[in-house]
């Protein structure tokens, strides 16, 4: 979050805002931070499904390729 008076951006933890002095809420400091974290594992979990998917049709176009020209010959 920003400080309401000044619009800084302070680092998480802060009490007051380093750019105006105004005192910051104690949710203004630790907010962002949780947010920024549920943001990155989304991200990360979009990786793992699409990661996932493109493996499992990898394997399937092996197995078929194996099926059809080892096993069936």
């Amino acid at each position: 979050m920003k400080c309401e008076k000044c619009g800084f951006i302070p680092n998480p933890g802060d009490q007051v805002c380093m750019n105006c002095g105004a005192k910051l809420s104690l949710l203004n400091a630790v907010v962002p931070e949780v947010e920024e974290v549920r943001v990155e594992e989304k991200k990360d979990n979009k990786k793992v499904i699409i990661f996932t998917v493109i493996g499992i049709l990898v394997l399937i176009v092996v197995i078929f390729l194996i099926v059809k020209f080892l096993i069936l010959k």
